[in-house]
């Protein structure tokens, strides 16, 4: 017979916990991906919002500012000719009607904005470029209730239309009597 060396077997421990740990590795990768895709995702809706809520504020300054121009308009009053007009009247030295042209928080980095031309060819209000659609739908300040249902910011337009002054309604002439 022949003789067998022992073989050691130290270091080889018999388990029934093989790979348990890089289960647990995998499961809190996973629970971390998800919870990175959950943050991101808040993270950027809330930054749409901001820009949305920056967006009714430059709308409104501009509104505010075609506005000003068209009531400082003396005798005759008129629309802005251009953007750049409202930050320099050109009709006076010193008037300003906007403190700088501001650029459109959703035309990611462009500065246009779409102009809305009156019928004298000036600018009666500005709207977004992005088609993006807006996450408020519903619920805005006084003034701005057309916003609403909007698809698209696109759809948001800030525009200055004056009131006409009420003119009475003529009586109605009613036909003389046949005799």
């Amino acid at each position: 017979m022949k003789p067998t060396m022992p073989i050691s077997t130290a270091g080889k421990r018999r388990s029934n916990q093989r790979g348990f740990t890089y289960v647990m590795v995998l499961v809190a990768v996973i629970s971390l991906g998800i919870l990175m895709e959950v943050a991101t995702i808040h993270t950027s809706r809330a930054q749409q919002a901001e820009r949305e809520a920056e967006l009714l504020y430059r709308g409104l300054a501009y509104r505010n500012a075609i506005k000003s121009y068209y009531e400082a308009g003396k005798p005759v009053k008129t629309y802005p000719k251009s953007l750049e007009d409202l930050a320099k009247d050109p009709r006076s030295a010193h008037k300003r009607h906007l403190r700088a042209l501001y650029p459109d928080p959703l035309s990611k980095g462009k500065a246009e904005w779409l102009v809305i031309r009156a019928s004298d060819g000036g600018i009666s209000g500005v709207a977004s470029t992005s088609k993006e659609a807006p996450i408020k739908t519903a619920n805005f300040p006084a003034g701005l209730e057309k916003l609403e249902g909007a698809k698209s910011y696109a759809e948001w337009s800030f525009e200055y239309v004056p009131s006409q002054a009420l003119v009475p309604a003529k009586p109605p002439t009613t036909p003389p009597a046949a005799r």
